[in-house]
């Protein structure tokens, strides 16, 4: 600050211009298809932040990469649609190949997150307890009993979409579910201070207000584009008020067992907000 009581150059905030935004877009994209998925990122894209990315910025374009994980996922199921010459394949087989691809570019990173959620939360006793089962790699009763739930719940979801509206418009459908439950992960985290002290969670920081508003709208637009011309609004809202409920209940049950949040609590807060986003949509969809 000068004697004149203006501040100085130093301190006053560098404006971007569109170009160095779209570059910092770019990067933010980049690194989250490398952190949350098996995928290897295209050349055409741009490289890979060396160590550890800005995570507290780049969580705005988680939306946009569950987008872009969404359609590879689709791709199976609507080449065996668009390929079949005689009766149509089985919704719920095509439905299961797009959840098992997804699984398979994620590296299972969600679903791993499930399943351990639910062995330490229910696991065990203590908070320090239930932290050392979330890290342990084994798979308990209760974490399998949640994989099992969360499948068959999401295939289920994604298998009467299919039937009842198409491979077409049941895709659209999914792929909003694929951007709105990354809006659950962006609210977990932003909430919630690390459980571990000595964790990634805790070394990468959390989301920036920024990226977190910007994720919460990222969630909104997807789901008024892809649910309201297809399933109408009051689908929209339900779906979307379901899933922002599911990222209360993960947030209050987070606080409850651990006081803070962990990788695997964010996982499992997408999990949940795939299957609440599926569920608020039929609530209304179905009586359409």
């Amino acid at each position: 600050m000068s004697d004149n009581g203006k501040p100085d150059a130093a301190d006053t905030p560098i404006q971007k211009g569109p170009l160095s935004i779209l570059k910092d877009w770019r990067q933010d994209i980049v690194d989250c298809i490398a952190f949350f998925s098996r995928l290897p990122v295209p050349p055409i894209l741009g490289k890979v932040s060396e160590g550890m990315p800005d995570l507290p910025r780049s969580t705005r374009a988680m939306p946009i990469v569950g987008l872009f994980l969404g359609l590879v996922a689709m791709v199976p199921a609507t080449l065996f649609d668009a390929l079949t010459f005689t009766a149509p394949l089985p919704a719920m087989l095509l439905a299961v190949m797009t959840i098992a691809t997804m699984a398979i570019i994620t590296g299972g990173l969600h679903e791993d997150g499930f399943a351990d959620v639910a062995d330490g939360f229910w696991g065990g006793h203590t908070k320090e307890r239930k932290l050392e089962i979330m890290k342990d790699s084994r798979l308990g009763a209760y974490g399998a009993i949640a994989l099992s739930f969360s499948l068959l719940l999401r295939i289920s979801i994604l298998s009467y979409l299919f039937e009842n509206y198409g491979v077409q418009v049941g895709g659209i459908a999914y792929l909003a579910s694929c951007v709105v439950s990354r809006v659950p992960i962006l609210h977990v985290w932003y909430t919630l201070p690390a459980a571990r002290t000595n964790g990634i969670s805790a070394s990468i920081g959390q989301p920036n207000t920024q990226s977190y508003a910007i994720g919460i709208a990222l969630g909104a637009i997807a789901t008024a584009f892809c649910i309201v011309p297809h399933f109408g609004l009051l689908s929209a809202l339900s779906a979307f008020t379901m899933v922002v409920l599911s990222a209360l209940l993960v947030v209050r049950t987070a606080r409850k067992h651990i006081d803070g949040q962990t990788g695997d609590v964010l996982g499992s807060s997408q999990q949940l907000g795939e299957i609440a986003f599926g569920i608020g949509l039929l609530l209304f969809a179905s009586a359409a």
